[in-house]
């Protein structure tokens, strides 16, 4: 078993006020592992890329689990959609756009969707 040091653990609500929780959260993991500066406020972009996708898909989360660790001398993180918030009334997001975004910002980008829309987005960063 590989050793993971600095991880986290954060289940929120899925709403947009709730996002500088995650932010702050997975911004303090990366000072942790030691990023600069520049590369701390792209994590907190991604974040916001990240939870906004998942809650403009065809069905809303009630939560979202994001999950962040250090390993091997990189720094990995995930967001999960959890729960059934009900039926989203607006349209989803362009994904190639959210993606080209992510992709600008994180070189490692992989997210998971299914017939009701992206469920889950993981992406690492070397650190």
């Amino acid at each position: 078993m590989t050793d993971r040091s600095h991880g986290i653990s954060l289940k929120l609500p899925a709403n947009p006020e709730d996002l500088l929780i995650a932010r702050m959260t997975l911004g303090g993991l990366g000072m942790l592992a030691g990023l600069d500066a520049d590369t701390v406020g792209d994590l907190r972009t991604v974040t916001n890329e990240c939870c906004d996708c998942l809650m403009h898909q065809n069905v809303l989360p009630s939560s979202i689990l994001m999950e962040g660790w250090v390993m091997e001398g990189r720094l990995f993180f995930s967001f999960m959609a959890q729960g059934n918030g009900g039926q989203n009334l607006e349209t989803g997001l362009d994904m190639d756009i959210v993606r080209g975004i992510l992709e600008t910002l994180i070189p490692v980008v992989k997210v998971h969707s299914d017939q009701r829309g992206v469920y889950s987005i993981e992406c690492s960063i070397p650190v």
